[in-house]
């Protein structure tokens, strides 16, 4: 097998084309001299999957020995997930299917009757296929990694960590079998899989991080890690378990999941960019942007945005309201400000959502003393001695002119993004959204097609909707067959226009 000098990127091509995955010269080097558990890529994958998330770490032993961790998690897609991975025979399927092809043909391979172990020439197991945690997750890995995969179950020993070339050839072959993977379920479906390519770098995303980004995972990682004692250390070449407990877990959406609003999208993806790659800004001894505002009308999808940029790039999101900031104690709201970021800086990556803050930071000529420290308590931690790498500030209002105009200037909430009312296009794709995400739950088609012309009338009946009111629209669609007990049949056009009448408009 050849080996990728140094200074190129590597990364054996994946068996057939579609995903590919590269390692940067960076990575390799870092892996040989010693790295935490650190995210090292993610990215967005078609239906039936929905991400792929890789983390990976090397350390050293008691006895002096250095091992090496690579792991892959395949997210499926909503209840797709039980079609996409059962190829693999996980669940009730397991030990019932030969490898894919994919595999099969291009590695050594063996299979038991809960896993698929890719072997080295000499027979011994390299990397294990197999399932995770999560229902229907698929993870390939080795070393043990108790977040992702089973506590008990298949598994193979972390990597020793010999010289360079040594673990060049690892990532080579963990980048050619993780692709090899995804690929099969795809084509195992009868589809085209995505062409991407992702380069494995060592982001900087650290143990307690790398953590926090497994959040969206599922309802089960979350209650894993809340089990797990504080403080756990790691072990290298056995097993992986976290430092600190993971509380306030916060699914995620994903900016697929936002119709419309793809202004929005595009400034706010270019902000995770300073989140999941600060290095980029460093290298041109740029600032990366500490804050953003958005602002425009009730429901337009602001708070869901800020959830998708937080997952997006792989940080963890702090949600915070008036409420949870404002006390009747003199001095309490300064404390309560100051714990968000104190919090956000030990767990950054970090997004400090400030939800509705024309209710916490109004113009301060114009408010109660109580409000001067607070805003100065927000200002200080925005821009003051104490630095905040790795936090970025989002706040969302509907009336942005309320606000104290020094949160705005460069340097505070320097983005300033509006999410108007969706014209058609973004109507449409709002409604598509919802009506696919309907049909994924009830596992079943809900709506009749509707051809141009009933689009046209269906996007004239909601001019003027925001986002929330076009979910409504759906939902009360969909209640109407509860309420009447229909078990089958389809929802069409005249029934979408008869509900979409009878939202309220905030104004």
């Amino acid at each position: 097998m050849a080996i990728v000098p140094a200074g190129q990127h590597g990364g054996r091509p994946a068996p057939g084309g579609g995903l590919r995955l590269l390692w940067s010269p960076e990575l390799a080097g870092r892996l040989h001299a010693g790295l935490p558990l650190t995210v090292l890529g993610q990215v967005g994958l078609e239906p039936p999957l929905s991400r792929l998330l890789v983390l990976g770490r090397s350390d050293t032993s008691s006895t002096g020995h250095r091992s090496l961790a690579l792991a892959a998690a395949v997210l499926p897609e909503g209840s797709a997930g039980a079609l996409a991975l059962a190829p693999f025979g996980i669940g009730p399927l397991a030990g019932a299917m030969e490898p894919p092809a994919e595999l099969r043909d291009h590695f050594r391979t063996r299979r038991t009757s809960d896993a698929i172990y890719v072997q080295d020439q000499a027979g011994a197991d390299v990397f294990v296929v197999g399932p995770g945690v999560v229902l229907n997750q698929l993870v390939i890995s080795c070393g043990a990694w108790p977040l992702l995969a089973p506590l008990f179950g298949p598994r193979t020993r972390a990597r020793p960590v010999g010289d360079l070339l040594g673990v060049q050839h690892d990532l080579n072959e963990f980048c050619a079998v993780v692709g090899a993977t995804v690929n099969a379920v795809y084509r195992r479906r009868r589809l085209d899989p995505p062409v991407i390519a992702l380069t494995l770098r060592p982001t900087g995303l650290n143990v307690d991080s790398a953590l926090g980004g497994l959040r969206w995972l599922g309802k089960s990682a979350a209650d894993l890690v809340a089990r797990l004692p504080k403080g756990t250390p790691f072990t290298p070449g056995e097993g992986l378990l976290p430092r600190a407990t993971i509380t306030q877990v916060t699914p995620g959406a994903s900016f697929d999941d936002v119709g419309g609003q793809e202004e929005a999208k595009r400034e706010l993806q270019a902000i995770c960019l300073a989140i999941r790659d600060p290095e980029a800004y460093r290298r041109w001894g740029a600032r990366p942007p500490k804050g953003v505002l958005l602002y425009g009308p009730p429901g337009t999808g602001k708070t869901l945005l800020a959830r998708c940029m937080a997952r997006e790039a792989g940080a963890r999101f702090i949600h915070l309201r008036a409420a949870d900031i404002t006390s009747k104690w003199y001095g309490e709201a300064e404390r309560r400000m100051q714990g968000a970021f104190d919090r956000a800086r030990r767990e950054a990556p970090a997004v400090v959502f400030f939800d509705e803050i024309d209710a916490i930071a109004r113009a301060r000529e114009d408010s109660h003393e109580a409000t001067h420290r607070v805003v100065s308590t927000l200002l200080e931690n925005m821009d003051g001695l104490q630095e905040s790498k790795g936090v970025i500030v989002i706040a969302a209002t509907n009336r942005p002119e309320t606000i104290d105009a020094a949160l705005t200037r460069p340097g505070r909430l320097d983005r300033l993004v509006e999410v108007p009312l969706p014209d058609a296009v973004g109507r449409r794709a709002i409604f598509q959204v919802h009506l696919r995400k309907a049909e994924a739950s009830a596992g079943r088609r809900l709506f009749d097609e509707l051809t141009p012309v009933a689009w046209d009338r269906l996007l004239d009946a909601s001019e003027g909707f925001s986002g929330a009111e076009i979910e409504e629209t759906v939902r009360r669609a969909l209640e109407a067959k509860v309420r009447a007990g229909a078990t089958e049949g389809e929802i069409g056009l005249h029934e979408l226009l008869e509900h979409a009448a009878t939202v309220n408009r905030p104004w």
